[in-house]
């Protein structure tokens, strides 16, 4: 059967061009016009339409996150798109809002395109529409979060683990006061994530609500925590739960003139390229993004494949913690 890969190398541009051309988007003329060659000299289309068919099939996974200016989860999906497009699905992305109506509108959109499976990230509620999907056959992948109520394949990270990990690397430099710009806890990850650093604290016997702050994942949220937190002047470090609030926390830092890690140490969750540009660069804990987006293609692909393969399989993948200088050691 002939792969995107073939067409992509016969047109002369890259598979995401391919991928594109197939969901319908605008490209460059001449781009187009090699890329419908390709397909037509090489037979694909013919040969994904009867392969459809055969099997009932579209050859199409819709994706759905929180926000498409998350970059943790496009970052995943960047990679999970690469994962399909290597075995012959394309995808459909959207995202929702934080909004369950929206999402379910979303849902019933990709129903409609006869997807053959369906990603959704952070989702925890039970929506009607999931059981009305399994029934009809469409495979179902959550990420980051388990649905409550519905058995779906997931993929987690150690959140909790993570956060014990955080509070056990500080206290072993020296750190007692260690304050958390945690999320929020009604949500999986912020309560997981909690949990750890909570847990962590408690066995130290250090353990103090004054070193406690929420927020809601913004680069805003992250700046008034901080601002909160350094009014505690024991204070030593701040372990930050997620990208953008980590930015907040460096932000809110720099405007006071307190010094990183001479005054205050920090610790984030989430590696991007802003930890590697700040200075000095930021110790964080760093997700495997390219493991969980081919695992997520790995196991909504088996479950296409495959629709009565029965146990639901909830995978967590092991996160790093990434040491460099934004860390100091007290004697």
């Amino acid at each position: 059967m002939v792969t995107i890969r073939e067409v992509a190398k016969k047109a002369g541009v890259s598979i995401g061009t391919v991928s594109r051309y197939l969901n319908g988007h605008q490209l460059k003329k001449q781009n187009m016009i090699n890329v419908k060659n390709a397909i037509e000299t090489l037979g694909f289309e013919e040969n994904i339409i009867a392969k459809g068919l055969k099997n009932n099939r579209s050859h199409s996974v819709g994706v759905l996150v929180n926000s498409l200016t998350d970059v943790f989860a496009t970052s995943i999906v960047s990679d999970l798109e690469n994962y399909l497009e290597e075995n012959n699905y394309s995808l459909l992305l959207g995202d929702y809002q934080n909004d369950y109506q929206k999402l379910e509108r979303k849902l019933e959109f990709l129903r409609s395109r006869s997807v053959d499976g369906i990603v959704v990230f952070h989702l925890e509620e039970n929506l009607q529409i999931l059981n009305k999907l399994r029934a009809e056959g469409v495979a179902i992948v959550a990420v980051d979060s388990p649905i409550k109520g519905f058995k779906s394949d997931t993929v987690l990270v150690d959140n909790y683990q993570a956060s014990f990990n955080v509070v056990d690397k500080l206290y072993e430099n020296g750190h007692r006061n260690i304050g958390i710009v945690a999320g929020t806890t009604d949500r999986y990850i912020g309560s997981e994530r909690f949990k750890g650093y909570e847990d962590s604290m408690k066995a130290k016997g250090i353990f103090s609500k004054n070193l406690i702050v929420s927020g809601d994942y913004t680069k805003e949220a992250g700046y008034v925590g901080a601002l909160k937190l350094i009014e505690n002047k024991e204070l030593t470090a701040i372990y930050s739960t997620n990208y953008y609030m980590t930015l907040g926390v460096v932000q809110a830092l720099f405007e006071k003139r307190i010094k990183i890690p001479e005054d205050i140490s920090i610790i984030g969750f989430d590696h991007f390229e802003l930890s590697d540009i700040i200075e000095p660069k930021l110790t964080v804990i760093e997700q495997p993004i390219k493991e969980m987006g081919n695992k997520i293609g790995e196991l909504i692909l088996k479950r296409i494949k495959d629709k009565n393969q029965g146990q639901t399989t909830t995978v967590e993948i092991n996160t790093s913690l990434l040491w460099r200088k934004s860390v100091k050691k007290i004697n």
